[in-house]
């Protein structure tokens, strides 16, 4: 085969993984309008849809050589063939199969430049015998153990192409006037027509090229600006005129350089239901998983943002769904005791803000927060004193949801109850431009409001200075810039504070959270001096610092993996005259400035107290391997805890029965006595019936976890998911 014909064949391939993209998301979708209930009236032309939807992809597969691929196809296509030939209706077990299906065939699709696949000829084979049966109008064949892969998720696609070395191909964009149809997956223009012709795919990473060497263009308006003020600065007037003209130019080309940036944005713009038409079937595969009935509501899938926002958006709005699912709404029973539609309601809207802003809205019609239990949670973590607490407002104590370690729930597991999800959550929303609140209503249920921009912005940030050094801080964080003087400081609880619109707001000196000795005697003199009120997550802080220079314009540089260990810093940017100034960490600088205060002797010196032994925490570990026994107790050992080993449950309670601990980690499956059922004896004494249990187990279905829970343990951490921070994050919760 020659070079020509390769190019063409491998130009072909990449074709259609951007084709089978489209294919793959509208079977799902019809899917999941097929099974509503009650069936939507167009079910027999959901079912044609779909059908074609099949045939298409089994076709388009074979002219690629994808023959497994074309062959499941193949086996897909009968099952609906057999139903428009019957116009019978799909059971339960027939979605599940289907579903099943569909995940098999979108890991297929992903990983087809891959030497190493997740999917085996015999999971094929088994899933593919099921869809035969049903094709023939049978029982389905008993179900067997086909690993499950996760739900195909439309962008992943690309990041498996890079791993593999091959180009990518598969993030390609449209500039086209319309969206690809959620059924149909057709390509519609705004006059309705197909606007294929009007089109051309361009790969997404060149898009992105573009983009950045158009945004090098901010730097040659800031540099021209700076060397404006300059020639300005030395009052001569036989430059007047240079000077004039040079703001003419300037001016001309800050709008040419604006409106640049701005129409390569708009080419990475997509609409949000590449993201959202997802969501349903995450939806099922929950409410499936926790045994809840939901009715799904989605608004505004239309509306565009910048492709790169989304990508990030993905792992957020997943985990506010399941954080609704799993923690807001109730089970049918419980909401018909409360008398409430057995069925949970689960809204996402999607609307425009503003020109440059987009909110959206995830809500459900749940139990909503409990306050008291999640203040108690951050008080019993350290994160709010008692007394603060009785001065906290609603929206304050609602804002606690979204600090690292604090949990409403009650059930530790190795992928929630921990409390970092939210706080997660916040992070990645403040990193991408934006803010995310939440309001409840305890018996109607709770609402996430996130509020993003719809392209990247250009960085915008306050030049300030902290004796001879100079940092930017980003504008977006900045809730105000003040001055005050020293008589409005006051002292609560040791700390010094501001008040600003009657809240107690935290007064730090910047140089102090970043470790810079105060040489100047400002503090000695009754003049205002300059702060920035900064906010992220719902927490203000003002940080003093020694003067304000102005709002910035610039580009992010990262400082490479030899700094990437520095904290309080995220980047730097390059002023017009060369400088290059240090960009703040807002959510770090903040979280750094906890328990510092503002003082004329302020000194970060600390010194390490000595570990006293009988302060030391006394851990006992239940395990029959060897290996993970070591492990444990070196890990924990390693953390400063004493720690004791037990060979099984039975030498467990023995220990307990002789010595006092603070803690039990226990595996499930041993001699003798099994973890759950140590857990019971624990709880059914009256002396240790208080002493946290936590069961680390490679036992992961949601029946061994129930049980865990009903056994009384207080968390249950999966091995195969087993990272030494959950524990020992899980161990400081509970001790």
């Amino acid at each position: 085969m020659d070079k020509k014909q390769e190019a063409f064949l491998l130009e072909l391939l990449n074709d259609f993984k951007v084709e089978a993209l489209e294919h793959h998301q509208a079977i799902v979708n019809g899917l999941i309008e097929l099974e509503k209930n009650p069936p939507s009236d167009n079910y027999k032309q959901l079912v044609e849809t779909t059908f074609r939807e099949v045939h298409s992809l089994k076709g388009a597969a074979r002219a690629v050589n994808q023959i497994e691929i074309g062959r499941f196809c193949q086996s897909i296509e009968g099952v609906f063939h057999s139903l428009k030939q019957e116009s019978g209706q799909l059971a339960p077990e027939h979605f599940d199969a289907l579903y099943l299906s569909a995940d098999l065939l979108g890991a297929m699709l992903k990983e087809i430049d891959l030497q190493n696949k997740s999917v085996s000829a015999s999971a094929l084979a088994q899933c593919m015998k099921r869809l035969d049966t049903m094709m023939l109008g049978k029982s389905l064949v008993p179900s067997m153990e086909i690993p499950k892969p996760p739900p195909f998720i439309p962008g992943q696609l690309s990041r498996e192409a890079l791993e593999s070395q091959q180009p990518v191909h598969a993030e390609q964009t449209e500039l086209q006037a319309g969206a690809p149809d959620p059924v149909t997956g057709q390509k519609i223009g705004a006059s309705g027509k197909d606007s294929t012709k009007d089109t051309v795919r361009i790969t997404t990473a060149k898009l992105q090229t573009l983009l950045r060497e158009a945004e090098e263009f901010i730097s040659v308006k800031t540099s021209l600006g700076y060397y404006i003020r300059e020639i300005e600065n030395k009052q001569n007037k036989d430059f007047y005129p240079l000077i004039r003209e040079m703001d003419q130019f300037n001016h001309s080309l800050s709008r040419i350089v604006d409106d640049l940036l701005i129409d390569i944005k708009k080419t990475l713009l997509n609409p949000f239901s590449t993201l959202l038409d997802v969501v349903p079937r995450i939806v099922r595969d929950l409410g499936k998983e926790y045994k809840k009935e939901i009715n799904l509501s989605i608004r505004g899938g239309d509306i565009e943002i910048d492709r790169r926002i989304l990508e990030e958006l993905k792992d957020p709005l997943i985990h506010l769904i399941r954080n609704c699912i799993d923690h807001g709404l109730e089970t049918p029973q419980v909401r018909k005791n409360s008398g409430k539609d057995p069925n949970g309601l689960l809204d996402i809207s999607v609307k425009h803000d503003s020109g440059s802003m987009v909110v959206i809205t995830v809500r459900d019609d749940g139990a909503g927060i409990d306050r008291e239990k999640l203040l108690h949670t951050a008080i019993r973590n350290g994160l709010v004193s008692q007394e603060a607490s009785g001065r906290m407002s609603d929206n304050e104590v609602l804002g606690l949801i979204f600090r690292s370690g604090v949990s409403t729930s009650p059930f530790i597991t190795d992928i929630s109850g921990r409390g970092l999800g939210m706080a997660i959550v916040a992070d990645k929303i403040s990193d991408l431009g934006g803010d995310v609140t939440v309001s409840s209503t305890p018996g109607k249920g709770t609402s996430f409001v996130i509020t993003l921009p719809v392209t990247i912005s250009n960085f915008r940030g306050i030049l300030v200075q902290i004796e001879d050094q100079s940092f930017i801080v980003p504008t977006i964080s900045v809730e105000r810039a003040i001055r005050i003087s020293k008589k409005e400081i006051r002292t609560v609880e040791s700390r010094n504070i501001i008040l600003l619109q009657g809240e107690s707001v935290p007064l730090v000196r910047l140089g102090d959270v970043l470790a810079i000795p105060s040489r100047s005697q400002r503090t000695k003199e009754d003049k205002p001096f300059p702060v920035l009120i900064l906010n992220h997550a719902k927490k203000r802080v003002a940080f003093m610092v020694d003067q304000v220079n102005g709002e910035q314009e610039g580009m992010v540089k990262d400082m490479g993996p030899q700094l990437i260990h520095i904290r309080n810093i995220t980047g730097v940017t390059i002023l017009g005259g060369g400088q290059v100034i240090p960009i703040l960490n807002i959510p770090e600088l903040i979280e750094s400035s906890a328990g510092l205060s503002y003082s004329e002797e302020a000194s970060l010196a600390t010194e390490e107290p000595e570990i006293d032994s009988e302060q030391q925490k006394y851990i006992l570990i239940a395990e029959d391997s060897i290996t993970l026994r070591s492990l444990l107790r070196n890990i924990l050992e390693s953390s400063g805890y004493r720690v004791r080993t037990a060979v099984d449950g039975l030498e467990a309670f023995q220990f307990l029965q002789n010595e006092t601990f603070d803690l039990v980690v226990s595996d499930v499956e041993m001699p003798r006595l099994n973890g759950f059922d140590l857990t019971l004896r624990i709880r059914g004494d009256k002396i240790l019936a208080e002493t946290p249990v936590i069961l680390v187990t490679a036992l992961d279905s949601p029946v061994d976890r129930q049980r865990g829970m009903e056994c009384g343990a207080n968390a249950y951490i999966v091995k195969g998911s087993f990272e030494q921070s959950n524990l020992l994050e899980t161990i400081q919760r509970l001790i």
